[in-house]
C-alpha cells in the first residue's frame, strides 16, 4: 500500500497536517497515481502509520468526501470517487459531443423507442398540443462504460430506429440529418434522489442523490425538437456556468 500512497506530511510546517493529507491526496488523484475505485487505508492505519491523531485523518477525509473526492460505504470503506464531468452552460451541446470534448468515450442502451401521445407536462412546458405524437427515447448514458444517467427523451415524431443509432449513436447529429439542429434549449437543475428503477440502472442506493436537468430544445424559428428528462449520478456530474458583469 505504501508504494501507492505515497503521502509526505511536514509536521514542523505552519499548515495545518489535516490539510496536508488532504492536498497530498488530491495529488496523487490529479497525477493518476490514485484511481477511481481504489481504496484508502483505513483511518486507524493512516494514523499509525503517519504518526497523526485519527481526528487528523478523519477530518481530511470528510473534507474530500464532501468535495467529490472519495466516497464512504457504510462496512466497506473509503474509495477514491470517480471523476466528475463538467458540463457548460455556455451553449446547447449533445450529450455524446460533450463527453468526447473532454476525452471520456460516450455511450447508451436504449431502454424504450415509441411513439406516444404528448403527456400533459411535457405538452405543457414545450408550448405544443397535448396528445400530438411524440418520438419517446429513453436511454441509459454511459461515460468510458461506467453508468452515468438516464435520458427520458420526447422528440418531435422523426422516425428515427434503434438501427439509425446503431449508425449513429449521437442523437443530436441524428437530428441534424433529418434538418432538426438544436440552436437553443432551456434547462432547468434541481436536486433529486434515485427511485427503485433509476437506482438499479446507475448501481446507485434507492433515496441517492441525482441531479435532475430538464431541458426544452428548440430548432430554427423556435422549432420544438425535444424536451427531456435526464437524471445524473449527483458525485459524477456538475454543471458550471461563466458569469461576467
Amino acid at each position: 500500500m505504501s508504494t501507492s500512497f505515497p503521502v509526505e506530511l511536514d509536521k514542523d510546517s505552519a499548515v495545518p497536517l489535516y490539510y496536508q493529507l488532504q492536498q497530498s491526496i488530491i495529488d496523487l488523484i490529479d497525477k493518476g497515481t490514485l484511481q477511481p475505485g481504489q481504496g484508502i487505508p483505513s483511518e486507524n492505519v493512516l494514523s499509525r502509520r503517519y504518526n497523526i491523531s485519527p481526528m487528523t485523518v478523519r477530518q481530511a477525509m470528510t473534507e474530500l468526501a464532501a468535495r467529490g473526492y472519495v466516497r464512504r460505504e457504510r462496512g466497506r470503506g473509503t474509495f477514491i470517487a470517480a471523476r466528475q464531468l463538467t458540463h457548460s452552460l455556455e451553449r446547447p451541446v449533445g450529450f455524446s459531443e460533450d463527453m468526447r470534448a473532454r476525452g471520456v468515450q460516450p455511450g447508451s442502451k436504449v431502454l424504450l423507442l415509441e411513439v406516444v401521445p404528448a403527456p400533459e407536462k411535457v405538452a405543457l412546458e414545450s408550448g405544443i398540443p397535448t396528445g400530438m405524437p411524440l418520438l419517446r427515447l429513453r436511454r441509459l448514458r454511459f461515460a468510458d462504460d461506467q453508468p452515468v444517467g438516464v435520458h427520458d427523451s420526447y422528440l418531435s415524431n422523426t422516425g428515427i430506429t434503434l438501427a439509425d443509432f446503431e449508425r449513429m449513436p449521437s442523437l443530436y447529429d441524428l437530428l441534424a440529418e433529418r434538418g432538426q439542429r438544436v440552436t437553443e434549449s432551456d434547462d432547468c437543475l434541481e436536486a433529486a434522489a434515485a427511485d427503485r428503477d433509476t437506482a438499479e440502472l446507475l448501481d446507485l442506493a434507492v433515496g441517492a442523490p441525482l441531479l435532475r436537468v430538464t431541458r426544452i430544445s428548440r430548432a430554427a424559428e423556435g422549432r420544438f425538437v425535444e424536451h427531456v428528462e435526464a437524471l445524473y449520478r449527483a458525485e459524477l456530474y456538475q454543471y458550471r456556468v461563466h458569469l461576467r458583469r
